[in-house]
């Protein structure tokens, strides 16, 4: 592999990950309520401006996440917070509940405020969970993690 790696992180924008790493694209979907772009590993998700994230219409990617990597297959799940949306966090134990395979959860963000309210989120979540300026760091720390596994 070359090592070079874009994401795309927008309807008309590409990010350059310029990490080395071992994922491959394997699917990509477009939904109402967001784009999630799913690797060998990795999930990569992007909620659209102003939704309010629920389980509920947070089940179509459940779904293609589940038939994909079923229920065995280690994955970590990258959330490019470039978008302002909410969400209960009191659901995330719920979602992660659905996915015994769920190693790890990284948040991207370059907004300091966004930054520091995923902080938070580490209250919810019992697995490993960190946050990030860029996509590069996420990803590194994320093959870490798969590697652990």
């Amino acid at each position: 592999m070359s090592g070079l790696l874009y994401i795309s992180v927008g309807i008309n924008m590409t990010m350059e990950i310029t990490a080395s790493t071992t994922q491959e694209l394997i699917a990509e979907h477009n939904l109402e309520i967001g784009k999630f772009l799913f690797y060998t590993n990795i999930i990569v998700g992007e909620f659209r401006e102003g939704v309010h994230v629920t389980k509920e219409n947070a089940i179509e990617p459940i779904y293609i996440s589940q038939k994909i990597y079923g229920e065995y297959k280690p994955i970590v799940y990258i959330s490019h917070r470039k978008n302002s949306y909410s969400m209960d966090p009191v659901e995330y134990k719920e979602v992660v509940d659905l996915f015994p395979n769920f190693k790890g959860f990284a948040i991207v963000s370059q907004n300091k405020y966004r930054r520091m309210i995923a902080s938070l989120e580490k209250l919810f979540i019992k697995k490993p969970i960190e946050v990030f300026e860029n996509m590069d760091s996420a990803l590194i720390w994320a093959e870490k993690l798969l590697k652990k596994a």
